[in-house]
């Protein structure tokens, strides 16, 4: 997997608050994010202008930093569950066609 630089991260954390990104990208986002304090800090800033200005309209309470926590961990969690099924699909796959394999091989038999 292609590491992503900072400027480009830096490029996508509007379309990570806004959940506007592909499961490839946000891997790499938050693997670049968990690992560079620059771009947590950008993404802590750049979440707190979005979601806290909306906060304040609305007159809610809130602890931004720990939301953001819970966002990338839900993020991540969901990353994880995808691929646990992605490869429970490839196994079956496997499965099937080993299966399908082995019944046209007692057919021709």
């Amino acid at each position: 997997m292609k590491e992503l630089s900072c400027k480009q991260t830096e490029k996508l954390i509007p379309y990570f608050i806004k959940d506007e990104m592909d499961n490839y990208t946000k891997r790499q986002f938050l693997a670049h994010v968990e690992e560079c304090p620059s771009c947590y800090e950008e993404l802590s800033i750049q979440f707190l202008v979005s979601a806290g200005m909306q906060r304040l309209e609305n007159g809610d309470t809130f602890d931004l930093n720990r939301e953001l926590k819970m966002k990338m961990f839900t993020e991540r969690r969901h990353l994880h569950i995808l691929t646990s099924l992605q490869g429970g699909l490839y196994a079956t796959e496997a499965i099937a066609l080993l299966l399908s394999a082995l019944i046209l091989t007692i057919i021709v038999l």
